[in-house]
């Protein structure tokens, strides 16, 4: 693969993430978090069954969900978790941490649905620029029809920098 482009910068093709882990809208979040501990990552594209991507979920989104539900109900113990997306130490009920009650709930009540993305040939420092502003530690790379093409994360400029 090569590293430069007609302008000699790195644009996202060359470094996204190719092979994506995706759900679907209808799976269920214990299934959403299965695949994201199973693939040893944080965050799911969500595809619809016409092969577009309609959402992004994240395990932050499904620990915020239980959080508010859970909010209001008596005070009981809690758990410190780190949190990947914020980069931050937050208590988290300790019902939050099991999926008894949550873990049959669609991916589409969950997902985030106003996503953050870039084209293919847009400069990897545009990306990174994007990602800093937006406060998120993916962004998906697709087209303006929602075609999937990869995914661009904080790990990937890491690996980028460490190629300097």
């Amino acid at each position: 693969m090569t590293k430069t482009h007609a302008t000699n910068t790195a644009v996202a093709s060359e470094y996204m993430q190719r092979d994506v882990v995706t759900v679907s809208p209808d799976d269920s979040l214990r299934d959403a978090l299965a695949l994201m501990t199973e693939n040893h990552v944080t965050g799911l594209p969500v595809m619809d069954g016409g092969n577009r991507c309609v959402g992004l979920i994240t395990s932050s989104d499904i620990l915020n969900y239980e959080a508010d539900r859970v909010e209001g109900a008596a005070a009981g113990e809690t758990a410190e978790f780190f949190d990947p997306e914020s980069q931050q130490w937050v208590s988290v009920p300790i019902s939050a941490l099991g999926l008894e009650e949550i873990g049959d709930v669609a991916v589409r009540e969950v997902m985030a649905t106003n996503l953050v993305w870039v084209e293919r040939s847009t400069p990897v420092g545009q990306v990174a620029r994007k990602m800093i502003d937006e406060g998120i530690h993916r962004v998906l790379v697709m087209d303006d029809r929602a075609r999937l093409y990869g995914i661009l994360s904080a790990f990937d400029f890491v690996r980028l920098a460490s190629e300097k």
